[in-house]
């Protein structure tokens, strides 16, 4: 019946991806597994655009700094973007800063030693590419291939001396399979797992943002896709992650509360990151 109803409800509705911006305690969140923080939606005004998979960069001067996906409908492509946001999370600016003229998405960003390094989803060109980030002129320049495979959603932790790269692929569309590869160095090379896939399925498979690790312990947001895309964040916890084996279980599911008028309209979510107790 649920499955009826939603796709009734698809084909009265006009569903759009948006992006959310607030303050929260990201340790809280996991130790209660509770989830409702007052979220201040970008709404826009057109329907000709659609925003999604945020990241917080460093910002300066009280300023939220956020890449995401844009989407314009008429181009039928993605790009990514830099939204600046104000201390009340007011948007300030925005600007593309990054357009192959094919499909861009999912701009996973990695600092390490005063860097900044994007690896955007680039699936369509078969491809995973590194790009770093300037914070000064907040521009994206290329720096190398590193994984020559269609990835979705491309995550990466360091972790045991290792950098481990998360990523998904599909065959069809319609299932994702999780592939698991690692390095010495950020910027690889990288070899596949040996137990790859490591997992398929459309719930707990494809990353929904960055590794969080709390009280020592690793946990991997991931998108629960079962019923409708992006229907809600299934929360994993990284059980074993070793050249041997990489074990990870459901920890708690992360979903919007209908009851907090601040998600009115908002029915969906799909992706989620932190940076200094900001959440977007």
């Amino acid at each position: 019946m649920q499955k009826f109803i939603r796709k009734y409800l698809d084909r009265l509705f006009f569903k759009k991806w948006t992006i959310g911006i607030c303050k929260g305690n990201i340790e809280e969140i996991i130790r209660t597994k509770t989830f409702d923080p007052d979220i201040e939606w970008l709404r826009p005004k057109s329907n000709s655009t659609f925003y999604a998979d945020p990241f917080l960069v460093q910002g300066n001067n009280g300023t939220y700094k956020v890449l995401l996906e844009e989407y314009p409908y008429k181009e039928n492509y993605g790009k990514i973007s830099l939204m600046t946001f104000d201390k009340d999370f007011k948007l300030n600016d925005h600007k593309v800063v990054l357009d192959t003229s094919s499909h861009l998405s999912y701009p996973f960003a990695f600092t390490e030693k005063g860097k900044t390094y994007i690896f955007p989803e680039s699936a369509q060109n078969d491809k995973l590419s590194c790009y770093e980030y300037d914070p000064k002129t907040e521009t994206i320049s290329f720096v190398k291939n590193i994984i020559d495979l269609p990835l979705r959603d491309s995550t990466i932790i360091k972790y045991d001396g290792k950098y481990w790269i998360f990523g998904t692929m599909s065959d069809n569309g319609l299932d994702y399979k999780l592939n698991v590869y690692y390095s010495d160095e950020l910027l690889g090379p990288y070899q596949p797992h040996r137990e790859n896939p490591i997992k398929n399925g459309l719930d707990g498979t494809r990353s929904a943002g960055n590794f969080i690790t709390i009280d020592g312990e690793i946990y991997r947001p991931t998108q629960n896709c079962l019923n409708s895309y992006g229907e809600s964040i299934t929360i994993n916890k990284i059980v074993e992650l070793s050249e041997v084996s990489v074990v990870e279980e459901p920890y708690m599911t992360i979903d919007l509360n209908p009851n907090n008028k601040n998600n009115m309209r908002m029915n969906t979510i799909h992706t989620i990151n932190v940076l200094n107790n900001t959440l977007v």
